[in-house]
């Protein structure tokens, strides 16, 4: 009997972890295989146009160990991803810090020392996409002595720019520039710009707080729908802060900024330790969330939620939700006192009904020493590691609704752009693409996982969690079929939401994909 029940249990098991491999409906073109003059280059805007046609802007590099851009191909494709027309944008002063695009005009927001004027200029360069004729317009400059150099407000700009930054809204109609300016007295300060897509300037702010730079950390900036309206979410170090390795000692400040007037709103973790959070803006809340650790442990044990009102910063919610035992028997096969340590987050989405669904993944680097024939070291190289993609979905409450840990293992010392993910959220379902090895490893307890077989030659998958947590996935490209692998860390989504673009590069030769879920 007990022999019968092990095999109806094989069995079972077996159905269950075929049947997460699954009929996921996805269209896919292609475009021709071409080549660029320059070998590395990586999609950084996608915008449909009202033809089903898609103008697409890529950055490039001279060389991928120096990750400056030299400039930008501007193209646009019809719905059969045929290329119409083509342009090179070469960078010469100062540095893209962004780009806008609203209808068909593009501006190319750019940031640096004109040496004639001996000041720090923030241009926009515009053009209309079906002449690319460019006019310049200068849209805020400072002194030279009034910029701090290097600053550490850098979270956003395309090549990380350590002197300012720059923050779009969630329906991309307004962005702001932020520049990190000096303060005698060493506090920390620095001016917001904010614009509208059509270059008029909407608010500008001097933020300033009474306490020393060193001391407080940008966590995240939000812009209003409008662009009237800035969020500003900072870490700030208590005076006697903990010893290292002991308990934390810091505090959260929201600031909410206006033409006319900021407040600021502060709260702490309490009892645990949240080491960022995100700002999530709402019509009727401005919410915080993030991973937490318990005080003196550095292992994340759950998701935190902080709501406040979006006008007054009257705080209603506060919750830590522990990390489900789905999503621990998603990790180790079964409930363990071992959290995650390595998580490093990615990005957060809104369902149609306001629920936050918050995406990050394990990445860590480590350190191995080359040999020579003798046995003496002869250098120090780097593995990065993109492991393991860890997703959650927190309600309108901030109710923790479900957690998934999806088991993955990649690894390269070079080139990162065809290893990791891209996500997108389409109503109430969220969907990954990853590169994969041949075959999805099965696990233990009816887990999988999936592998590696080469950077640069991998199949391509989509993941899907419907609004219930549950996940299936399925091979939309097998590496047998491209002539190029594609760079799924680097995918760009459209306004609508349903479709996704990815750049697939073997040398020199080039292709784009589009996939319309």
């Amino acid at each position: 009997m007990r022999n019968i029940l092990l095999i109806i249990s094989f069995i079972v098991s077996i159905f269950h972890t075929a049947a997460q491999e699954a009929d996921i409906p996805c269209n896919v073109k292609k475009s021709d295989v071409f080549k660029d003059e320059y070998k590395h280059s990586k999609i950084l805007l996608v915008e449909e146009d009202s033809n089903g046609g898609v103008f697409i802007v890529r950055a490039y590099q001279g060389s991928l160990l120096s990750g400056a851009t030299r400039g930008f191909y501007f193209e646009h494709y019809n719905a059969n991803l045929q290329l119409i027309k083509e342009y090179e944008y070469e960078l010469k002063l100062g540095v893209l810090i962004g780009i806008v695009v609203n209808n068909d005009i593009v501006h190319m927001i750019d940031y640096g020392y004109d040496k004639k004027k001996k000041q720090y200029v923030c241009s926009a360069n515009s053009a209309n996409i079906k002449d690319f004729k460019f006019t310049k317009k200068e849209l805020f400059s400072l002194e030279w002595d009034e910029v701090k150099t290097p600053g550490l407000f850098n979270f956003g700009s395309i090549d990380n720019d350590y002197i300012s930054n720059f923050i779009t809204n969630n329906d991309k109609t307004a962005f702001a520039v932020t520049v990190d300016v000096e303060d005698k007295n060493d506090k920390e300060k620095h001016l917001i710009y904010v614009f509208d897509n059509n270059l008029n300037p909407t608010l500008k702010h001097e933020f300033k707080r009474e306490v020393k730079d060193r001391k407080y950390k940008y966590e995240n900036i939000d812009i209003s729908e409008d662009g009237k309206v800035v969020y500003v979410l900072g870490r700030v170090k208590d005076k006697k802060e903990g010893k290292k390795g002991g308990s934390k000692k810091y505090h959260y400040e929201l600031t909410r900024i206006t033409s006319s007037d900021a407040k600021i709103q502060t709260f702490d973790t309490d009892e645990h330790y949240a080491q960022s959070l995100k700002t999530v803006y709402k019509n009727d809340k401005i919410s915080c969330v993030g991973f937490y650790s318990d005080r003196n442990d550095n292992r994340f044990k759950g998701l935190c939620y902080f709501d406040m009102d979006p006008v007054t910063l009257d705080k209603k919610t506060t919750k830590f939700n522990e990390f489900t035992e789905q999503f621990l028997i998603d990790k180790y096969g079964k409930k363990k006192e071992k959290e995650l340590k390595n998580i490093s987050y990615r990005d957060i989405f809104l369902t149609p009904d306001n629920d936050i669904v918050f995406n990050a993944e394990e990445y860590y680097i480590t350190t191995h020493h080359r040999t020579g024939q003798n046995g003496m070291s002869t250098g120090v190289y780097y593995i990065y590691h993109y492991d393991d993609i860890v997703t959650a979905k927190i309600s309108h409450e901030g109710e923790l609704l479900w957690a998934r840990n999806i088991n993955k293992r990649q690894q390269t010392s070079g080139d990162e752009s065809y290893i990791s993910y891209t996500s997108m959220i389409i109503n109430n379902d969220t969907y990954f693409f990853i590169n994969t090895g041949e075959k999805v490893k099965k696990l233990r307890n009816d887990r999988i996982q999936f592998g590696q077989k080469s950077a640069k030659k991998s199949n391509l998958n989509v993941i899907k969690i419907n609004h219930n947590g549950e996940f299936e996935f399925k091979e939309i490209l097998d590496d047998k079929d491209n002539e190029v692998p594609f760079m799924v860390a680097y995918g760009a989504t459209t306004k609508k939401g349903n479709n996704i673009y990815f750049l697939g590069r073997k040398g020199r030769k080039k292709q784009l994909v589009k996939f319309s879920l």
